[in-house]
């Protein structure tokens, strides 16, 4: 016998065992330090390898996957094990089972079953076409649920500390603000307050902002912004959102980097209550500046109805950053944090509501009012009324209208900006003169953007907003006392958890959810929801919009797939719903790369990538202590691999090939989402600021790896560091002896090195040995003299 295992704690036994004779190897089943698992893996590897038989599936049972067996480096693209869509594991003679189901092989089913011939008669072959479709439809069931997802408040724990510092509060006015100022006040926390309310054009006026914030932070530094905007009574929809929008730009022109908080109160529904829609916006707002400024954003915070005693601690504890969270709820119950989640509701794909009557769709000759068109002429609507600002005039109206003609339906395309109530109201007049009752809306009207918040000026927030939030408010008041079927407003992702360069477009999608549960709460019908990006149109057939946010994780819907989703909701009068195709290993990397957010801890997959990405703590200090170790050259190599690995990670790819040192960074596919994220990547990793604007400035790898080096230092020389420079000169004159003898300059310098060096050899006489010396004796001294 020649292999033996130790079966203990530790490698005892085979160090005695070890080459006691020819051939012996003895395995020790753990190592001290080395993990379980992974010294008992490596030991039955190290048995098989010489032959030993290893029973490997009782290790892992599973299918075996064998190796490639090409020699190049590729990437895999293929699936290595077929997706389940979160449904539980079967076993083979289950899978048996069904698969002869959805093949409706009666054979096999007999087989599995165990049934004679005379048993797999009429009985049988009458259920399995039964079995066959139940089974098409519960995996059809499963992959659409697969697609669902909804907001859920969880409840926090009652927290303890309160803010310190100086605190800066933008105030205009409102019993709300009042209250909020005067707790702050009463806990000892220094306030400095910037009314508003007296100038309401100059409120949304960045430049006019960062003229009085700067005049306020220059005599009193500020330790946190408090905006209280939203608090004011008598505004308009739209105030909050034109305010704090000119607020965030003006933060970052007077260069105050002290975190942003914004204050709300009935933003948000944490139960059945009545929420406000306008100050929702700010919400939505808020989500897309924290992606957008993660270095000068605090958070959002929305207030009860009537604040107790409690909600004093609590708001001060949430300002003090001790809870981790940035979207928080106070209620009389506690506070609360916002979560997305899976949507536990079962979907139908048979059964479910049907449109009749005469159907109003806003937006209905875009891209998804088209598809929504279709739909509905397809499902039984009688009538449909189709408006768009340019109505027949619109790009494909003639052709839209003949394909629904075509199908038996009743067409009205009109020109109708619903962000316009009187344009509304003279339709709505004109539909009731005609004896034409409206039984159900969907509003997918609305207008895009692309542009950061620093990029977007008053009048775009205020069309951006229009189009969706002034379109459903108006359709709400025109159909207040109006029965309806359905009332369905097309929202978007945006909403619910931001997305850079779209502050003002989320803004309004958040408005919309928040007016669905305002209608539900006054029992009205209504339908939010907030779709990722579809195929065949809409935002992702823009340009390359489609494969940017496939890089960050999320997929395109198909329209069918969405409508269906869509025809549940409604039968199941979901008040508010998110439906998007998500890799949440690769969204969730992307999402929390500028900023840490609890928001998907609530959803495994993205938990589980977020955990495995956390870097160590000590990244930065252990970046330092590898380069003192290097030379310049490696200490240039290791930050070019460094920064080239961050930007893999941020663009998506596994692995650091497709970034090369000197491609720049603009024709990798960065954009500023991307640039954002690789620097708060890269600040975390050297400790350095690096600005947003690094790819810009610095435009390869190879570029930016010199600016962090030089950023860095050459740090304080130690031993190891000079002992491999001392390398690297041997290895130099080494290659030039080979060649030829060295040249006096060469011997001039090594004396002069020895002589500040070598305190036990007279100067005189080591210049002396040195400049007589032959080539072998100089590479003597080199070792002898400095330990090479």
């Amino acid at each position: 016998m020649t292999e033996f295992v130790e079966v203990g704690p530790e490698a005892v036994l085979s160090g005695l065992v070890q080459g006691s004779g020819e051939g012996v190897v003895a395995v020790p089943s753990v190592r001290v330090g080395q993990g379980e698992v992974a010294s008992f893996v490596r030991g039955l590897a190290r048995l098989y390898a010489r032959g030993a038989v290893v029973s490997w599936p009782g290790l892992r049972p599973g299918r075996r996957v064998a190796l490639p067996t090409y020699a190049f480096n590729r990437q895999r693209y293929w699936l290595d094990a077929p997706v389940t869509s979160g449904q539980e594991h079967t076993s083979e003679s289950d899978q048996a089972f069904w698969t002869a189901v959805e093949g409706e092989d009666m054979e096999v089913l007999a087989r599995a079953l165990g049934v004679d011939e005379e048993e797999r008669q009429s009985p049988l072959r009458e259920i399995l076409p039964v079995l066959a479709d139940w089974r098409r439809r519960s995996k059809e069931r499963s992959n659409l649920g697969a697609l669902c997802y909804e907001v859920n408040w969880r409840p926090l724990a009652e927290p303890a500390a309160q803010p310190t510092g100086t605190w800066l509060v933008i105030t205009a006015g409102g019993t709300a603000a009042t209250e909020c100022v005067a707790t702050l006040e009463r806990q000892g926390l220094p306030v400095v307050t910037m009314d508003v309310s007296a100038d309401m054009e100059g409120a949304t006026d960045p430049g006019v902002l960062a003229g009085r914030l700067r005049a306020v932070v220059a005599d009193t530094p500020v330790r946190g912004v408090l905006a209280l905007v939203a608090l004011a009574e008598g505004r308009s929809d739209a105030w909050p959102l034109a305010v704090t929008h000119a607020l965030v730009r003006a933060l970052g022109e007077a260069d105050v980097p002290a975190p942003l908080w914004c204050v709300t109160q009935g933003a948000v529904a944490v139960a059945a209550e009545e929420t406000r829609p306008g100050q929702a916006q700010v919400w939505g707002l808020g989500r897309v500046a924290a992606l957008e400024h993660p270095e000068r954003w605090g958070g959002l915070i929305d207030l009860p109805e009537e604040l107790g005693p409690r909600d004093t601690a609590r708001l001060g504890a949430v300002l003090a950053g001790t809870t981790g969270e940035d979207q928080v709820a106070l209620r009389v119950g506690g506070l609360f944090a916002r979560r997305l989640r899976r949507a536990p509701r079962a979907v139908t794909v048979d059964a479910g509501w049907t449109p009749r009557g005469t159907a109003l769709v806003t937006g209905g000759t875009g891209a998804l009012g088209t598809h929504v068109a279709r739909w509905l002429a397809r499902s039984g609507v009688e009538h449909l009324v189709l408006t768009s600002r340019r109505g027949r005039e619109a790009p494909g109206a003639a052709a839209l209208e003949a394909e629904l003609i075509g199908m038996g339906v009743k067409v009205t395309i009109a020109a109708c900006d619903v962000a316009d109530r009187g344009e509304l109201d003279a339709l709505l007049g004109e539909l009731a003169a005609d004896g034409v009752r409206v039984t159900s809306v969907l509003h997918t009207a609305g207008v895009t953007q692309t542009s950061r918040i620093d990029e977007t000026q008053a009048h775009d927030v205020t069309a951006i907003s229009a189009g969706k939030a002034d379109g459903a408010r108006h359709l709400d008041e025109a159909f207040a006392d109006t029965e309806l079927d359905a009332f369905v407003l097309f929202a978007s992702t945006a909403g619910v958890w931001g997305g850079a360069g779209q502050g003002a477009y989320g803004a309004a999608n958040a408005y919309l959810d928040a007016l669905a549960e305002r209608r539900r709460t006054r029992g009205a019908v209504a339908t939010s929801v907030a779709w990722g990006p579809w195929s065949e149109g809409g935002m992702a057939a823009q340009g390359d919009a489609e494969a940017h946010l496939r890089r960050r994780g999320v997929r395109a819907l198909a329209p069918d797939t969405a409508l269906t989703l869509l025809r549940h909701a409604i039968d199941q009068r979901v008040t508010c719903l998110t439906v998007a195709d998500v890799d949440w290993e690769k969204f969730a990397l992307s999402y929390t790369s500028a900023r840490p957010s609890n928001l998907l801890s609530d959803i495994p997959e993205a938990l589980r990538a977020q955990a495995a990405a956390e870097p160590a703590e000590d990244g930065a200090e252990e970046l330092r202590r590898r380069l003192s170790g290097l030379s310049g050259a490696d200490r240039q190599q290791a930050l070019t691999e460094l920064v080239r690995t961050h930007a893999a990670v941020v663009l998506g790819h596994t692995g650091i090939a497709a970034i090369e040192a000197d491609k720049p960074f603009r024709d990798v596919g960065f954009d500023s989402l991307a640039a954002v994220q690789f620097r708060n990547r890269l600040t975390e990793a050297t400790g350095l600021a690096v600005s947003a604007t690094s790819i810009f400035d610095y435009p390869t790898p190879a570029e930016l790896a010199e600016h962090l080096r030089s950023e860095l230092g050459e740090g304080e020389p130690s031993e190891k560091s000079v002992l491999a420079e001392i390398d690297r000169l041997e290895g130099s004159l080494a290659a030039v002896a080979a060649h030829a003898a060295p040249s006096p300059d060469v011997l001039a310098r090594l004396t002069a090195l020895a002589e500040r060096w070598s305190s036990d050899v007279p100067r005189e006489a080591t210049a002396e040995h040195l400049r007589s010396a032959s080539r072998d004796e100089v590479f003597d001294f080199i070792e002898n003299e400095l330990g090479l």
